[in-house]
């Protein structure tokens, strides 16, 4: 056993022992009623957490420290860190891809601007570029989290959009003769040109910023290159 899980495990079983001191503590905190409210936070903290420690020198222990609840709580909402993690993944997901929803009565530029969620806010776009930029450098970094990256961030997303667009050229709304394909394009467009888009002054000069670029990728997409 990787002394890591160990850890993990002893850390889980402390927390599980309900000693006295950690009760105290829990005691002199203000409890939050809200399950999913609670969840929501650990999420939050959680990100900010491994972006600055990475998920191996990441503790669940320093996680309860920095949302301010015992290991036993954060025990009870996530069993494990791995399954913290892929919640997080799961929510990432959720967060660049409004699927599936209805989008009857959009145009198709109005469901491609829902769909890929254009109209976050600048700051809220830049966000979604560091998290994608997490998941990715600790998909390389650890074989056992690049395969449940690959399912929540890549194969469940690309089947969420594909199954989109499929329903898409049965409504006539488009043209496509492998929505797999075109989602995988719609994807590496839209989604995965965020990667390398800090928050900072882009290394290629004249480069719009990622809300205008969006624009722009959909303006292409929909009337493509030739002049009419």
């Amino acid at each position: 056993m990787q002394a890591e899980e160990l850890t993990e495990m002893q850390e889980k079983d402390a927390a599980e022992s309900g000693d006295k001191a950690a009760a105290c503590r829990q005691r002199g905190r203000q409890k939050i009623h809200d399950e999913e409210e609670l969840k929501s936070r650990i999420i939050e903290i959680a990100f900010k957490t491994f972006h600055e420690h990475s998920f191996k020198g990441t503790t669940m222990a320093l996680i309860a420290k920095n949302v301010g609840i015992s290991k036993r709580t954060l025990y009870q909402s996530f069993p494990s860190k791995i399954e913290l993690f892929a919640e997080l993944a799961i929510r990432h997901r959720s967060n660049l891809i409004d699927l599936p929803r209805d989008y009857d009565g959009y145009t198709l530029e109005e469901t491609l601007r829902a769909v890929f969620k254009v109209d976050q806010t600048r700051e809220e776009h830049y966000q979604r570029a560091s998290e994608t930029r997490l998941f990715y450098a600790e998909a390389v970094a650890n074989p056992e989290l690049g395969q449940l990256l690959k399912k929540h961030f890549g194969s469940d997303l690309h089947d969420l959009l594909a199954e989109w667009i499929e329903q898409e050229v049965e409504r006539g709304r488009i043209v496509s003769d492998s929505p797999r394909d075109t989602a995988k394009y719609l994807l590496d467009v839209l989604v995965a040109a965020r990667l390398f888009r800090p928050n900072t002054p882009d290394p290629i000069p004249g480069l719009s910023d990622i809300p205008t670029y969006l624009e722009h990728a959909i303006k292409i997409i929909l009337k493509g290159l030739v002049p009419r």
